[in-house]
């Protein structure tokens, strides 16, 4: 059963997406691997190119991480991980794998876009296993883990009261969004609910996702949202009429 704090994180969600440009939204959104559903997602054009959000709500630490004793743990080794993992992409794979550079950064270095996932170093692939492991073994829950590796929107956040994160114990290529505890519940009692207390603790980085997985999640948003607009009021398919058989034909006659 879902809680009235959920449903209030979910309704803020929506109306932050729209805030910030989203002018497709809707909740309960089924991803483009359909064996998931996301709380809420938008979808906007700006800067002259389409980009796709996704917020998943969290209510509650239990609600989020698994109940083990290793957690801090976990986290220390994920650290070294995504340290070990910085330092093989600026002294390898920049170095032997040059062409994963996706744009000519000319003068400004720093500014160059790379696509390090479709490196074929073997120690980068086993880093990228082993965190893939560690978020699992932190959350329990795969999706979190599998919309950000197969890039399934551009932008992933994670919605959750103030204070019940820290920014390290995000899953890998997700956001931060803090609303204070009250507010959640707040904004089920007005139609229009403010999103001014809604803090993006941590920017999302982008994911570029693909642009198939990107138009099917812009046709999922818009079947989710007429299904909430129409509500119970739905339109149903019209009942087939009952197939007519031919009356008999007379002896003698063709047609």
């Amino acid at each position: 059963m879902e809680t009235l704090d959920h449903r209030g994180l979910k309704q803020l969600a929506l109306t932050w997406l729209f805030a910030h440009g989203c002018r497709a939204v809707a909740l309960e959104v089924t991803s483009a691997i359909p064996r998931w559903r996301v709380d809420a997602a938008g979808w906007r054009h700006t800067a002259g190119a389409p980009e796709s959000i996704v917020i998943e709500c969290k209510q509650s630490r239990a609600d989020f991480f698994r109940d083990d004793a290793s957690h801090e743990q976990l986290l220390k080794e994920r650290d070294r991980l995504r340290v070990r993992r910085g330092e093989v992409e600026e002294s390898r794979i920049k170095v032997y794998e040059p062409h994963l550079g996706r744009s000519d950064p000319g003068l400004f270095e720093d500014h160059a876009i790379w696509d390090f996932t479709r490196s074929r170093l073997a120690d980068y692939r086993r880093l990228l296993v082993g965190l893939r492991r560690v978020d699992q073994a932190l959350h329990g829950e795969t999706k979190f883990c599998l919309l950000s590796r197969y890039r399934l929107a551009d932008r992933l956040y994670l919605m959750c009261p103030q204070g019940m994160l820290r920014p390290r114990e995000l899953p890998e290529g997700w956001g931060l969004l803090e609303v204070p505890r009250r507010v959640a519940r707040r904004a089920l009692r007005t139609a229009d609910p403010s999103v001014g207390s809604v803090r993006e603790t941590v920017i999302a980085p982008p994911l570029s996702a693909r642009v198939d997985r990107r138009d099917r999640l812009l046709r999922n948003i818009a079947i989710a949202a007429s299904r909430a607009a129409f509500g119970q009021f739905a339109p149903r398919a019209e009942t087939p009429l009952p197939a007519q058989k031919d009356p008999p034909r007379k002896k003698g006659v063709l047609f």
